[in-house]
């Protein structure tokens, strides 16, 4: 796939349409807190869909579905990887959400589609109302694309991944930090126009408003967690500009975040208006990755981190989970991120990930166990399992019913994912069974 050829949207349409979405995304069921009903319920599917992504960190680098081929793959760039995860993770959240609101309401019979045209709107939308706000050029013409939607949709798409491009800066790219908020708005825009078609127009710019307060308040959150460290170090003051970069605010509030970052910022001036549960857990991930990036968490950081969580109204123990889930994250992707090049920052963060969920999988084995014993098939194959070996049925059988366990135990739902298989030795030595790990590697 070449994203930076007119007409990839069919080429892309074609491809998927032979492998349609699941109506559910792999990671349905999967707990991220207690107490449900706080928050839309398939927005703990969302989150843990794409935090193996890199969407949530603004480092988009690993697709959603890396098992399917596409065409050239092989030979794809940064720019164009970074387009295929934006729009594998778009659709399948569109077409996941569409089945879940529709269910026993609607017989919809082709969501992908319908989801297409969703998407095509949603961003055809924020190209008009840009242009519209676009001076005229010297010459006193307004500049005009190819206004057919599925064109504008590319030409928006490529914008929001690339860089800045227009007649008075030299072109550039890099990955847009803010690429999660661009899938989630597009997420809140469907769920609201199924409820009420005719509020489209009224909430694509109430959206616009929004995403330009969520990015400016997620840097000064950021700007501050840099500062509570002792100052803003040469990795963070990269990593914030580089966000800066991506927000496309306005030149004066972007003064403004770097007045501010030149003279000090406290968490205390910064407010956080009435704001969905994912968006601020996106908060939480992109100031945890900017303590993270200068290597180990000072004192002063993990106390601004407990800060942050209830500046933001999260539970207490997303902070111990979310971090986890990052330095999952960190560990499996250093060959890719510029930032993990010292071996002894990989080897602390491996070590201090495995005393962190050493302690979580203590705290919770009492209700592990409880679960496995409600289990029956699988209490039954893991005692079997320490006295004779288990067949690849039996060993598939116990992998897939302990993970529908963790799934339903926020604590511990990371070990359920693809990603989090790396952590599965320690919940497996920790469990009162003599289960080996050669178990689940076969």
């Amino acid at each position: 796939m070449n994203f930076s050829r007119p007409g990839w949207l069919g080429r892309y349409l074609k491809i998927r349409k032979e492998h349609p979405f699941s109506d559910h995304l792999p990671s349905k069921g999967v707990k991220v807190v207690e107490d449900a009903g706080h928050h839309h319920l398939l927005d703990e599917a969302v989150y843990y869909f794409l935090q193996p992504t890199g969407l949530l960190y603004g480092f988009p680098i690993s697709p959603p579905f890396p098992d399917l081929e596409f065409p050239e793959k092989e030979f794809m760039n940064s720019k164009d990887t970074a387009h295929l995860i934006f729009l594998e993770s778009l659709f399948a959240c569109l077409v996941a959400d569409r089945a879940y609101l529709l269910d026993g309401l609607v017989d919809e019979p082709d969501h992908f589609a319908e989801a297409v045209a969703t998407a095509i709107e949603f961003f055809s939308g924020l190209a008009k109302h840009r242009q519209k706000r676009e001076r005229p050029l010297p010459w006193g013409r307004w500049w005009k694309g190819n206004t057919q939607p599925g064109r504008m949709f590319e030409k928006e798409i490529g914008r929001r991944i690339g860089g800045v491009k227009d007649f008075f800066q030299l072109p550039g790219f890099h990955h847009n930090a803010f690429l999660f908020l661009d899938i989630y708005s597009c997420l809140l825009w469907q769920r609201k126009i199924l409820m009420d078609p005719d509020s489209r127009e009224a909430y694509l710019s109430e959206l616009r408003t929004t995403q330009v307060e969520e990015r400016r308040q997620l840097i000064r959150l950021m700007i501050a967690a840099a500062i509570s460290g002792g100052g803003i170090g040469r990795a963070e003051r990269k990593l914030i500009e580089w966000f800066l970069g991506s927000s496309r605010l306005p030149r004066a509030d972007c003064a403004i975040l770097r007045k501010e970052m030149k003279n000090g910022l406290r968490i205390e001036d910064v407010q956080i208006g009435e704001t969905p549960w994912l968006v601020r857990r996106f908060f939480l991930e992109a100031v945890m990755m900017t303590m993270l990036i200068d290597r180990d968490l000072s004192a002063s950081e993990e106390h601004f981190l407990t800060q942050v969580v209830e500046l933001l109204g999260l539970w207490e123990d997303e902070l111990q989970q979310g971090m986890m889930a990052l330095e999952v994250f960190l560990l499996q992707k250093e060959d890719s991120l510029q930032i993990l090049k010292d071996r002894s920052f990989v080897f602390n963060l491996g070590e201090n990930l495995r005393e962190r969920a050493s302690l979580v999988v203590r705290k919770n084995m009492k209700r592990v166990v409880n679960e496995i014993h409600e289990t029956q098939d699988l209490y039954n194959l893991l005692i079997k399992s320490t006295k004779t070996g288990l067949s690849s049925e039996e060993k598939e059988r116990v992998k897939s019913q302990l993970s529908d366990i963790l799934k339903t135990i926020p604590a511990l739902a990371i070990f359920a994912l693809p990603g989090g298989a790396i952590l599965l030795p320690i919940l497996i030595k920790l469990l009162p069974f003599n289960l080996l790990p050669s178990s689940f590697e076969d």
